[in-house]
């Protein structure tokens, strides 16, 4: 394993803050290329603080939903214009585009890309292909930047809700949103959706400028990304992910079977904010937008099916059956946040009859499972370390060689 290869390119991408289109960082000595890509999201118009919306599907208008924490979401425009990486071999051919492209989405309260630079890079060493880093909506480099200068007030709020665990800066600010308006969980989610749907149509139009329109195009989620992931796979929208292959790491178990709790993922009132919307009482507390588009939309329907509504059960677990040759799980028994268990109950099924393969690593916690044994280590290495090798090293390196021998060519 290459250790100083990803380290360098790792550091270019937190150091670099100009990027210009078509001029990418080079590393010669690794024979890569590393790009930084715009994109632009289409799909603001689910989020709050709209003065009405439309289903043009269904034909239905709904009225507005204006949120108090200004600016609105639908209003903050880092949300909608944005970069990505991309690391593809350098040169390849001046013109020649990848016929393989590796979308990894990462997980929930994600601020950089740093942990996940060693896997793209060895991704792109074991399969060839070029390995897109995607940011989710309100994630990494998509927020508003002035959150970062009030988490004290964030944090003080958070610290005076009556019995409230797992305060910390790095959760006070997703946490005060989310716990706001929970909705934001699903319109988030919607959007993001719609954005990597449109990375994957542009690439079918020929209009990408690194990936072939008949490139084979594949998925690596994490925790709220494999959610994502899995979600693409299921509904393969357009036909666009007929071929598709997707790893699905320490994710995929029911909503309700999980534990967000932690302070560095959001904190527990905010846990409680959610489940209460998605798990205990949908019925009861969402608004006709939210029932409608839980309801009425495919995209709503597997949404409820991952977050464990029993009646959507049987559906899931056969579509699952149809795509399970292209999927792989993989569990960390290590993992508070997403047990491994309860990703086999909703992957395998309750019979474990649908064909997913799960396999199950023992690493560290579910937020760096390739670094850190347990919560104790101190914040600083959670942010800025990427890779504890003489702990993890193999374990990464089995990481990786599940993946790639489900994702190569």
């Amino acid at each position: 394993m290459d250790h100083p290869s990803y380290r360098a390119t790792a550091h270019a991408i937190r150091r670099r803050s100009t990027w210009i289109d078509g001029e990418p960082m080079s590393f010669p000595d690794q024979g890569a290329e590393l790009f930084f890509l715009a994109a632009r999201s289409r799909h603001g118009q689910h989020l709050l603080g709209h003065g009405g919306y439309r289903c043009d599907v269904h034909g239905l208008d709904f009225p507005a939903e204006p949120i108090g924490d200004a600016p609105a979401d639908c209003d903050i425009a880092e949300n909608l214009d944005y970069r990505y990486p991309l690391l593809r071999a350098q040169g390849a051919g001046r013109g020649e585009r990848s016929r393989h492209l590796i979308v990894v989405l990462h997980g929930l309260n994600e601020r950089s890309f740093t942990k996940y630079v060693p896997w793209a890079y060895q991704l792109w060493r074991s399969t060839g292909a070029a390995v897109a880093l995607y940011p989710l909506s309100f994630h990494v480099n998509r927020v508003l930047p002035r959150w970062g200068g009030e988490i004290d007030g964030h944090l003080a709020r958070r610290r005076a809700v009556p019995r409230n665990e797992d305060v910390h800066p790095f959760n006070c600010v997703i946490s005060e949103r989310l716990d706001a308006y929970p909705e934001r969980f699903f319109w988030g989610g919607l959007q993001s959706y719609g954005d990597v749907l449109d990375l994957v149509r542009e690439v079918r139009e020929g209009r990408h400028p690194h990936v072939h329109p008949e490139a084979r195009v594949d998925l690596l989620g994490y925790s709220i990304g494999g959610y994502l992931a899995l979600g693409l796979l299921l509904i393969d929208e357009g036909g666009l992910f007929r071929g598709s292959r997707a790893v699905i790491f320490e994710s995929g178990a029911a909503l309700r079977a999980t534990n967000m709790s932690s302070r560095f993922i959001i904190d527990h009132a905010c846990e409680v904010s959610l489940m209460k919307l998605y798990v205990r009482f949908t019925g009861r507390l969402a608004n006709p937008r939210l029932t409608h588009w839980l309801r009425d939309h495919e995209l709503g329907r597997w949404f409820r099916a991952l977050c464990g509504d029993e009646t959507e059960r049987p559906r899931l677990e056969a579509r699952l059956r149809e795509i399970s040759p292209r999927l792989l799980a993989i569990g960390n028994t290590g993992d508070e946040v997403i047990p491994a268990p309860a990703m086999l109950n909703t992957l395998q099924g309750l019979h474990r009859d649908t064909g997913v393969r799960v396999e199950e690593l023992a690493l560290g916690v579910h937020e760096h499972p390739f670094l850190c044994p347990d919560y104790a280590q101190r914040d600083r290495r959670f942010v800025t370390e990427f890779l504890d090798l003489p702990r993890y090293g193999e374990g990464f390196e089995r990481f990786i060689a599940l993946a790639s021998g489900l994702l190569a060519p």
